[in-house]
């Protein structure tokens, strides 16, 4: 099996051009992104996964080996749950998620590009309409705690009740500061909690 590629494949590579081409610019494979999308565009918290129809179990044209099908069957069935597990991580942060096929990509590479570019452009004239608005909101705008549980990840989210006009929290550090200067009262590391439905140590 170690003909079917699963980073930097033919496919991965034509997107990534197109996209460049289009004057859109990118992280690629990034793992301080939950799940490595395979494309990141943060200033528009938008990721874009690329699923090929083999490793994600295309009900088109995905097909198992004929050898060790029990160990195909239990590898792509534990893929499509991760996607959802995925889907979900980022549908609960507020983040857009692009799930584009293999052989979609292939087909429609012109439609699914403008679809994207369409897309890019009104997170860009929402963002500047936003700051003229109001330039002091808080640059996360929203409190998000995650949390972890038996090797998953859970997420929680609040709007922030006093925002700064700098946040205070850097990235990665964890809610204390939300707590201490921004008088945040907790809702979002409870939400997270609640999504765990059991103890939990904070990430």
């Amino acid at each position: 099996m170690s003909a079917v590629k699963s980073k930097d494949t033919k496919m991965e590579i034509a997107f990534r051009k197109d996209l460049w081409k289009n004057g859109l610019r990118y992280r690629k494979n990034s793992a301080k992104y939950f799940g490595k999308p395979d494309i990141v565009f943060k200033k528009y918290r938008t990721v874009i996964f690329l699923d090929s129809c083999f490793w994600h179990g295309c009900k088109k044209h995905g097909t198992l080996p004929a050898t060790r099908r029990d160990f195909w069957e239990k590898k792509i069935s534990r893929n499509k749950e991760r996607d959802e597990e995925v889907n979900l991580y980022y549908k609960k942060i507020y983040w857009k998620v692009f799930r584009l096929w293999e052989h979609d990509i292939e087909k429609n590479l012109d439609k699914i590009m403008a679809k994207i570019t369409d897309f890019l452009n009104n997170k860009k004239n929402e963002t500047e309409i936003k700051l003229q608005i109001d330039s002091r909101k808080c640059a996360k705008r929203h409190v998000i705690a995650i949390i972890e549980k038996n090797g998953k990840c859970y997420v929680g989210s609040d709007w922030c009740h006093n925002p700064q006009k700098v946040c205070p929290r850097l990235p990665g550090e964890d809610y204390s500061k939300c707590k201490t200067i921004c008088k945040q009262d907790g809702h979002a590391e409870l939400d997270a909690i609640k999504n765990a439905k059991g103890d939990t140590k904070a990430v």
